[in-house]
């Protein structure tokens, strides 16, 4: 799928699972982590595939904040390498040498989360491993590529199959502090630069990978993505749906839109962001109801002051109301 086919950055809820119990496992409290991050309050039990990146990259800086810095980045670390890594190396296991692999990093990152922005530029005879981190004006930008740095280097390691560390490294952000916590004192590090890129000496690239079966975790079933920038919104504001009435301001700010652009990209696919809350809300409370819970609770659930209100906005969307809904869904079928 190429880039240009939805612009949503995202990340595997497998993924923000990971890093949010790595970071309960040191203390920190789940439901606020949750809370003060923008993740859903059901993340743990969700089996949707895909959250909003920018919730995770609030999790890193507020961690971080909680743990300290040094900390945090051993604990980063070892959730990267022990964690996440084994999941995407058996895309890696296909190639001959790390240099096949480079040569082909778009489409392994991308099948992996589909609106990954990672590549290879090769300039005056070196090689960067490339990842382009949006937000420059957000207070955990640091932290964006100082995970993009800490998540290159650990992936170099499991492919040489032995401890490396960068020598050269490029950040976009003119702050360092983090960034230098997490690259040797001796890397050679630049500013202000287009991307976030972490030198890959030539002499690695013949380098054959040769990945031992407990470096991968068991291997994952390939995870779904729409083509359509509805369905896309779709499928990662549902997890939001279950906490709150869902308002088109926090949406655009879960998205990383601005209200008037989001509105502008549903109207161009004949759409609108209320016809999308009414379908994510009878979607949701369709599950909630084959889960055997009450109509009270489902309304509440959903943000609704009251089952009537609830009952009205059922109807809208699928002709029928709640109660008929949960009558034929709960109806024992005869032998």
């Amino acid at each position: 799928m190429a880039s240009q086919d939805f612009k949503i950055p995202v990340i595997q809820t497998n993924y923000a699972k990971i890093l949010v119990q790595v970071c309960t496992d040191f203390g920190l409290d789940l439901h606020k982590l949750l809370e003060e991050s923008g993740l859903p309050a059901d993340l743990m039990q969700s089996d949707s595939e895909f959250i909003p990146s920018d919730s995770i990259k609030r999790l890193i800086f507020l961690s971080s904040t909680q743990l300290g810095v040094s900390s945090f980045v051993d604990i980063l670390k070892l959730a990267i390498g022990q964690r996440i890594l084994p999941v995407i190396l058996h895309q890696f296991a296909q190639y001959s040498t790390i240099g096949d692999a480079l040569n082909d990093i778009e489409r392994i990152f991308r099948i992996d989360t589909p609106s990954s922005n990672v590549f290879i530029v090769k300039e005056y005879g070196q090689t960067w491993f490339c990842v382009n981190s949006k937000g420059r004006d957000n207070p955990y930008y640091q932290w964006s590529e100082s995970f993009a740095i800490v998540y290159i280097t650990q992936l170099m390691s499991a492919l040489l199959n032995k401890d490396w560390l960068p020598d050269s490294v490029k950040i976009q952000s003119s702050e360092a502090d983090i960034v230098k916590q997490v690259i040797p004192k001796s890397c050679r590090l630049f500013v202000e630069h287009d991307f976030t890129a972490v030198r890959i000496p030539n002499e690695l690239l013949s380098h054959p990978i040769s990945l031992s079966s407990s470096a991968l975790s068991d291997k994952p079933s390939l995870v779904e993505w729409h083509t359509s920038f509805t369905d896309n919104v779709f499928e990662v504001l549902k997890p939001y749906v279950r906490e709150r009435d869902l308002s088109i301001e926090y949406a655009a700010e879960l998205l990383g839109y601005s209200v008037r652009t989001l509105q502008r990209k549903l109207t161009h696919e004949k759409t609108s962001f209320r016809k999308i809350r009414d379908n994510l809300v009878f979607s949701v409370a369709c599950e909630l109801i084959e889960e055997q819970h009450s109509l009270t609770y489902v309304a509440s659930q959903l943000g609704y002051s009251d089952l009537a209100h609830f009952s009205r906005a059922f109807k809208r969307v699928s002709g029928l109301t709640p109660n008929i809904y949960k009558a034929t869904v709960t109806t024992p079928i005869d032998d």
